[in-house]
């Protein structure tokens, strides 16, 4: 039995056309959002990755970078790119305009792995939609994501009929951390919500035992 390393994965490759700037490098405290994502990820997953096209800060020059992969709608561009240059390992995956991100809902999040799961897509909604950002994708999960892109399946929500993908609906205290922020209005909102994230550490998470191996979207946009 192997140990599979899990890492986290920032997306930064929407338009942001709704907020009119970059989300990634709004700030908060003189952090720029994607800043405070990658070091919250820093304290809890073994390596952080950051995928998309944009400029970022000087501060983030020693995070590993992978460009979209080319032809693939949303979300699922950035997934597939990570797997690809990455296979042999499993992916906690964030949007970069999800400012309530915090250690307890990522200790969450990884503890609803199991034997046989795929990937947990968090269910918050009454109406059964799912969460595919801030979300679990299982090295398991490559072949099958490949699938999909190669059919021009591009909506990561449409995995809930796989199996071995999982819908928990996380406890009504964490459910926020699930929330994006799309428009200036929603930023406005927002602004005297948002907890500085590197207040709370987490222990690292180094490895989880895995039963195979390593070897080595329009729609559900960010």
């Amino acid at each position: 039995m192997n140990a599979v390393p899990v890492w986290g994965c920032v997306l930064i490759g929407g338009k942001s056309r709704r907020m009119g700037r970059a989300k990634h490098l709004l700030e908060q405290d003189g952090l720029t959002w994607i800043e405070r994502t990658v070091h919250l990820l820093e304290t809890t997953v073994e390596e952080v990755v950051i995928a998309g096209a944009g400029e970022l800060p000087r501060s983030l020059d020693y995070v590993p970078r992978v460009e979209d992969v080319s032809g693939v709608g949303g979300p699922l561009a950035g997934i597939l790119a990570v797997f690809r240059r990455y296979p042999l390992v499993s992916w906690l995956i964030t949007a970069c305009d999800q400012p309530d991100i915090s250690a307890s809902a990522i200790r969450w999040l990884l503890d609803q792995r199991g034997q046989g799961v795929m990937a947990v897509l968090p269910a918050l909604a009454a109406d059964g939609r799912l969460e595919p950002l801030f979300a679990y994708y299982d090295r398991q999960c490559y072949e099958l994501l490949e699938t999909m892109a190669a059919r021009g399946e591009f909506r990561l929500s449409d995995l809930r009929t796989k199996a071995g993908v999982i819908t928990p609906q996380p406890p009504i205290g964490l459910q926020h951390c699930w929330r994006n922020v799309n428009t200036p209005q929603e930023l406005a909102q927002s602004v005297d919500e948002i907890p500085f994230c590197g207040q709370e550490r987490s222990p690292l998470l180094h490895s989880v035992s895995g039963s195979q191996g390593m070897n080595g979207s329009p729609g559900d946009g960010v």
